[in-house]
């Protein structure tokens, strides 16, 4: 990040906290409401808005496990670091159930859509992925319907669809006005929100932590780090370990009737879309056919990944053709080297924690992820398969 002489009011105002929250995307919120959940006098600060990132132009999928399906997730970390990473993104669901999301109005505010979701194959090599999957999935606990092309081609009405493992308890929402609804709990319990701070200076030693920002100067106990995609530009030790790429996604005009009647992850995770409650169908993707060209931090749109999702949908889902796309968009993402999440501390400063590498999977791990993160700083907990240092030797 960088900010000129010009633009540095940071002499302006000195704030004192417990803690400063770095980043207030779902991880950087989710870490402020722990915080803030145990007493901690917490800033949450951003350098844009609450959800202005990722968190806030994902395609909002509360899903289990990674982009990659359980029978590769096995077979790259083994049956048992498969069967944790799996068994943590469905405590992370049902801990957002509890703590976050709630029924009759609070559903409709976050536009949240309870019927599951479906991981689809478009090839005959992804097909053979999901049958395994599908047979040790079963085999670890966690349950699933398994659905033929005959199957698929009735909810959709294409042949596109080769196969699918339907998770009945996954869910799609607003990420944006979830992510919104955690900072508000964490304001509730006493944490302060600064948007539009953008950091420029962290200074760390055995005392504590100072933190410069476009508007003011911070002093605090400890500083976590929440900003994923973005972390290489606050701190060089991120340079290897998070690797920015584009996501771009669109969404139609209300449809009158459902032709989307579940959350669809497809082509190993490069295509995915849902259709809300009031009738938009929201989709994106696409990326592998651009890889290059979509790494880096440039939010803008471009046509070829943009006409590519619509063909793609026209193809999968026929009722679409001709309907009107009103938005289009993109949001960095954060990729970490394995595909996973990770926590840890800048190398000789304990006073600052981070977490970051969602890999497009924040809202799957992103408020246990944070919770890990809370009570390593606070209580020294251990983190398991969560660490940083798992990245080195690997």
């Amino acid at each position: 990040m960088t900010v000129s002489l010009w633009q540095d009011r940071s002499a302006e105002a000195t704030h004192r906290f417990d803690f400063v929250v770095v980043g207030a995307g779902i991880s950087g919120a989710s870490a402020a409401y722990w915080l803030a959940s145990r007493g901690e006098r917490v800033a949450l600060l951003d350098a844009g808005g609450v959800a202005a990132g990722a968190s806030g132009k994902s395609a909002g999928m509360l899903l289990l496990g990674t982009a990659d399906p359980y029978s590769r997730v096995v077979d790259l970390y083994g049956r048992e670091r498969a069967r944790e990473v799996w068994a943590f993104t469905a405590e992370c669901r049902a801990l957002l159930a509890r703590e976050v999301l709630g029924g009759g109005e609070l559903d409709r505010e976050l536009r949240l859509v309870r019927r599951g979701t479906v991981s689809a194959s478009v090839s005959a090599h992804e097909q053979l992925e999901l049958a395994r999957s599908g047979a040790l999935l079963a085999e670890d606990g966690f349950p699933h319907e398994t659905l033929d092309a005959a199957a698929m081609r009735e909810a959709f009405g294409s042949d596109v669809f080769l196969s699918g493992l339907r998770d009945p308890s996954a869910m799609t929402v607003d990420p944006a006005r979830l992510t919104r609804r955690v900072v508000a709990l964490a304001q509730a319990r006493g944490a302060e929100l600064f948007e539009h701070h953008e950091l420029f200076g962290l200074e760390a030693d055995a005392d504590g932590a100072q933190l410069l920002t476009s508007r003011a100067r911070f002093e605090a106990e400890m500083v976590l780090l929440c900003a994923n995609a973005y972390s290489p530009l606050l701190h060089p030790h991120f340079e290897d370990k998070v690797y920015p790429a584009r996501g771009q996604m669109l969404a139609t005009e209300p449809l009158a009737e459902r032709v989307v009647p579940w959350g669809v992850y497809c082509d190993f995770g490069y295509e995915y879309f849902w259709q809300l409650d009031s009738g938009e169908v929201v989709a994106g993707g696409w990326r592998q056919h651009a890889q290059d060209a979509e790494k880096g931090y440039r939010e803008e749109t471009t046509s070829a990944i943009q006409d590519g999702v619509w063909d793609f949908m026209q193809r999968a889902v026929p009722a679409l053709r001709g309907k009107r796309v009103t938005h289009r968009w993109a949001g960095v993402m954060g990729f970490s080297g394995d595909g996973l999440p990770f926590v840890g501390e800048l190398p000789g400063k304990p006073r600052v924690k981070y977490l970051a590498g969602h890999t497009g999977h924040g809202f799957g791990f992103g408020l246990l992820a944070a919770k890990k993160l809370v009570e390593l700083a606070l209580d020294g907990a251990p983190i398991g398969w969560l660490g940083a240092g798992r990245l080195a030797r690997k």
